[in-house]
């Protein structure tokens, strides 16, 4: 006969062996406070385009990017309460109220159906669209919509006694079923002008219906019955009743799994329902609902989401792809975790749990398994501290420490044993997880080096490496040398190296039997570490708590590969780092960090981790383990390292101008209906409020905007509104880039063109007239500016014309008035051939003076034929004694090239008057021509007359001819430098230079 005790125990590790902890899906529980109208939540329905439409006492809204927007009376609907939501096949939506008939919406304006219209009663619960037509559940019957032409018929009601609550409808083999609530199924004959009503199967109490395949669940009181449809049209109209509460809405997700939404009205049994097996389980807790009323329940196929509506709690989000699973493990706080084969070890404060592959314990260790072992330790000993080794640098042990009182640091596993340090000492379990081995030492910090030698540190005292662990044979490595490992906080082997992480002494390793700190060596700086790790690729990677990421190949030399800055880190404190094929992961307390390639994403609760407190971390195959103060998460990596979807698009749903709203008329479907918005100068203000689609987690977006391309971008935001003060007029392209955490990827989108049209008078029509009328203007006034040029300067060449007349004029009785003086010397001297000779060549010289006198301009010939005989005249005054030679260069055409009549007479007349006497010895005159440019001609008129000494003396003599000439040039010529200039010599003569346009 087996003992009471014995047959308790096996009981209890039965019990043991079969419990499994209960895992949890990420949800989200949305109501008032973020946005909701009121948390009676009587509909719910995601349409087309993925959007949730959620019925409310108080209106419907609808719900994009996590936030709501609502409607109600004031935008058109036919009443706030609305009781149920669908689609037809044009994309129209329809509303079902209570008391306010139907609601049918096209995106800009609404279409409402009451009794005025046909509609066979005011209080609607179902619409249900099929080919073309729109269903109508009322509490008297149903009616139909045709959903073009607006055409409403109601079918003929049977006889009943109770209300005619149609509340449900499906379709199967292209008939329209639905369910009363006190009479039960009928189906919708459509063959005859007017619709017949025909029972199908006459049951009381149906609230809902729900069909998959040929199998027809019916929501009844206290249970579900259950139909074939294969069986109804066969006459079999049997049903399996299984279940509780009343079901009111049901759905199925992509693995099949059946929900179904229950309220038990008079019962608390309400909740969230799993059916299988003709079985209801409730799976309120694992879904985060505390809700016990539930009405309605939807699934997103697109983003594997299902949501729930609650009469008194607004809307619960539950997201079912299951990356991240959490195991409350009784709120009990996880310190380490460890692996073998297919168990896991579990270290709790509790002692060690061992689960096997579906998460049930199969094996306990206790608090007081382990007080017992360190006893029976202590009690075979006579010398406790020969045992223990203890040393003043050692902790002494204290064995009087309780079972409830012990506090274990972590697990650490060597070839097939696992090692457990303690406060009251080191355990060792095989592979069976029993309790083989003891030492009596404190440790915060074990390891086990590359040839399987226990490292034990000591704090404040150094580090003993065990080469004998039976005989406590050890190493001991004295805390004064500098290689001696000092505050360790992890230890990691890799390939033939043992890594030691200093939190204060930087990175220690282990390798030929000795210690090596790379801070003290001046190998690597980096003094303050935490948590290390190693990839698929052999290297290390390290972290500060507060600091930088490092990737390290240390390999052969050492060398830092990459460097993550904690500025690129969400979160302040690194809780644990993980290496998963080529990706980094970083835990903090904002969630855990993926990095690959310069790229982070993050997660954390929004996407199930709703605990970052993480105690601690390992990876075993493809599943990350998190230990929390609350039990684990565990964490499939391929599913969280895949590509994840991005936003696919950004829509514009409001846009405000200095503060006032677009019309309606402006959008559709809740959209800004155009890509541009043209505004004037003086409605310069814009708020515009934008949704990004496609995405899973609204709150890992981040937006940044610029107004043109080469705009610089501004700073990222969380909020999915602009505001654009006091834009200057012109034409912008409004750019949205949007970084998503969770995907780690940004994309660009362009998504209006705004023109403010500038005031009219910088306008490009008012711009055109008046720099028309402004050019017209000025061209008058510079034609009549031209005009009256014209006239004046023909007005000045006739001055000048006339005051060259005069000139000459003037010279001709000057020049007369000496040849006169001349002749008379002459006579005087009783010289009658010379006089006779002077008066011919002097009429001769009259006659050409004659023929010049009219003219302003004659050819050199004409010049040189002129003087020649003009000096001829002269020279007879000096007996011939003045020699005088005329030189023309070879580039000068004297047959064509002119000068000015008689211009250089004066200067050869100053020579014989003032230059010469009947003193000078070989007097002479040479006057030149020639080309010094294109169009300058040089003259000059030299001679070796008395220069300088007569020119003082003849200083009051001036001759008024050369006035006149350099008068006659300023009026004919326009030279910058001077156009006569005369040089006069010591002694050596008098040089005049003539510059003249030619």
């Amino acid at each position: 006969m087996r003992s009471p005790n014995k047959i308790f125990f096996q009981l209890f590790f039965l019990f043991i062996t079969s419990f499994t902890f209960g895992q949890y899906f990420p949800s989200t529980n949305f109501t008032t406070s973020d946005g909701l109208p009121n948390n009676a939540v009587r509909s719910l329905f995601l349409d087309s385009k993925n959007v949730l439409w959620i019925g409310t006492e108080n209106g419907v809204s609808r719900m994009e990017n996590g936030t709501f927007t609502t409607i109600d009376e004031s935008n058109g609907l036919g009443h706030n309460s609305c009781w149920d939501i669908n689609e037809d096949s044009d994309g129209n939506m329809w509303f079902a109220s209570y008391g306010g008939g139907v609601s049918k919406f096209d995106g800009k304006k609404f279409t409402v159906f009451t009794t005025k219209n046909g509609l066979l009663a005011n209080k609607t619960r179902k619409v249900f669209p099929y080919k073309g037509k729109v269903y109508v559940g009322t509490e008297q019957g149903v009616s139909i919509i045709d959903i073009k032409t607006n055409k409403l018929i109601t079918p003929k009601v049977p006889a009943h006694k109770e209300d005619f609550i149609s509340i449900a409808f499906v379709a199967y083999n292209g008939i329209v079923y639905f369910t009363s609530t006190f009479q039960g199924l009928f189906k919708i004959d459509e063959s005859t002008v007017i619709p017949r009503i025909i029972p199908v199967i006459l049951h009381k109490n149906s609230y809902s219906l729900g069909l998959f395949d040929s199998t027809l669940y019916s929501g009844n009181e206290g249970h579900i019955n259950k139909f074939d449809f294969n069986k109804i049209s066969k006459g079999d109209k049997s049903s399996v009743n299984f279940g509780k509460s009343f079901v009111w809405q049901f759905a199925k997700d992509k693995r099949h799994t059946i929900f179904a939404a229950a309220w038990g009205v008079y019962t608390p049994d309400g909740g969230l329902y799993t059916i299988e097996e003709n079985k209801m389980t409730d799976v309120s807790v694992a879904y985060g609902i505390d809700s016990k009323v539930l009405l309605n329940v939807v699934y997103d196929h697109f983003n594997d989401i299902l949501y729930v509506g609650s009469n008194n709690n607004g809307i619960y989000q539950v997201r079912l792809n299951q990356i991240i699973n959490y195991n409350s493990f009784e709120n009990t706080s996880i310190i380490d975790f460890e692996n073998f084969n297919n168990h896991k070890l579990i270290l709790e404060k509790r002692g060690i749990k061992v689960l096997n592959s579906k998460q049930q314990i199969v094996k306990s260790i206790s608090l007081e398994d382990f007080k017992k072992t360190e006893m029976s330790f202590y009690k075979k000993g006579k010398n406790i501290l020969s045992k223990q080794s203890a040393e003043s640098r050692d902790f002494e042990l204290n064995f009087d420490i309780p079972a409830n009182e012990i506090e274990f640091y972590e697990i650490v596993k060597n070839q097939n044993s696992f090692w457990i340090n303690s406060n009251i000492g080191i355990f060792e379990i095989d592979e069976n997880y029993k309790l083989i081995n003891y030492l009596p030492k404190h440790s915060l910090k074990i390891g086990f080096t590359y040839d399987n030698k226990l490292i034990e540190t000591i704090t404040y005292a150094g580090t003993r490496v065990y080469e004998n662990l039976k005989t406590l044979e050890n190493t001991h490595y004295s805390k004064f040398e500098k290689k001696t490992p000092q505050y360790i906080v992890k230890i990691l082997t890799n390939k033939n190296k043992t890594y030691l992480l200093s939190v204060f002494n930087g990175l220690y390793v282990y390798k030929n039997g000795q210690f090596q700190s790379y801070l003290a060596d001046g190998i690597w700086k980096e003094k303050k570490f935490k948590h290390i790790t190693k990839n698929n690729k052999g290297q290390l990677i390290l972290a500060a708590e507060f600091g930088d990421v490092f990737v390290v190949d240390d390999s052969k030399s050492f060398k830092v590969l990459k460097t993550i800055s904690k500025k690129q880190i969400s979160g302040s404190t690194i809780l644990f780092l993980e290496s998963y094929k080529d990706f980094i992961l970083i835990g903090t307390e904002k969630g855990i960090n993926i990095y690959k390639d310069g790229v982070i994403r993050l997660i954390d609760k929004e996407q199930g981790l709703k605990d970052c407190r993480i105690t601690t971390s390992q990876i075993f195959d493809d599943t990350l383990w998190l230990g929390t103060q609350k039990g684990f998460y565990n964490i499939d990596l391929n599913r969280l390292i895949t590509a994840q979807l991005t936003v696919s698009e950004i829509e514009i749903n409001k846009i405000a101008i200095n503060n006032i709203q677009l019309k309606p008329s402006a959008y559709k479907w809740f959209r800004y209906n155009s890509k541009q918005l043209i505004s004037d100068y003086k409605h310069n203000s814009f708020s515009i409020d934008f949704v990004p689609k496609g995405h899973s987690f609204p709150n890992k977006l981040k937006f940044r905007y610029r107004l043109n391309e080469n705009n610089r971008w501004s700073p990222y935001s969380e909020k999915t509104n602009l505001f654009l003060p006091y834009l200057p007029s012109g034409n912008y392209n409004l750019d949205i880039e949007v970084f998503d955490m969770n995907a780690g990827k940004s994309r660009f989108f362009s998504i209006l063109q705004i023109k403010i049209q500038p005031p009219f008078w910088l306008s490009w029509w008012f711009i055109t007239i008046a720099i028309t009328i402004l050019s017209g203007v000025l061209i008058y006034i510079f034609i009549r500016i031209k005009r009256k040029s014209n006239e004046k300067m023909i007005i000045q060449r006739r001055i000048a014309e006339t005051k060259l007349e005069a000139l000459l004029s003037q010279m001709n009785p000057h020049f007369t008035f000496n040849a006169m003086n001349a002749i008379q010397d002459f006579i005087i001297s009783n010289d009658i051939d010379n006089s006779l000779l002077y008066i011919s060549e002097f009429s001769k010289l009259i006659r050409k003076t004659l023929e010049n006198s009219s003219k302003q301009l004659i050819t050199i010939d004409e010049e040189i034929e002129y003087l020649e005989a003009y000096i001829t005249i002269e020279n007879m005054r000096f007996d011939n004694r003045i020699d005088f030679e005329i030189k023309i260069s070879k580039e000068v055409d004297t047959c064509f090239t002119k000068i000015p009549t008689m211009l250089l007479q004066p200067f050869v007349e100053n020579v014989f008057v003032h230059a010469f006497n009947e003193s000078s010895i070989a007097p002479k005159l040479i006057i030149s021509f020639q080309l010094i440019s294109e169009n300058i001609l040089e003259c000059k008129i030299i001679d070796n007359g008395m220069s300088l000494n007569a020119a003082k003396k003849s200083k009051l003599h001036q001759s008024k001819g050369i006035q006149l000439t350099k008068e006659r040039l300023s009026l004919l010529q326009d030279l910058k430098t001077d156009s006569i200039e005369i040089a006069f010599t010591e002694n050596q003569g008098t040089t005049v230079t003539i510059l003249l346009l030619v």
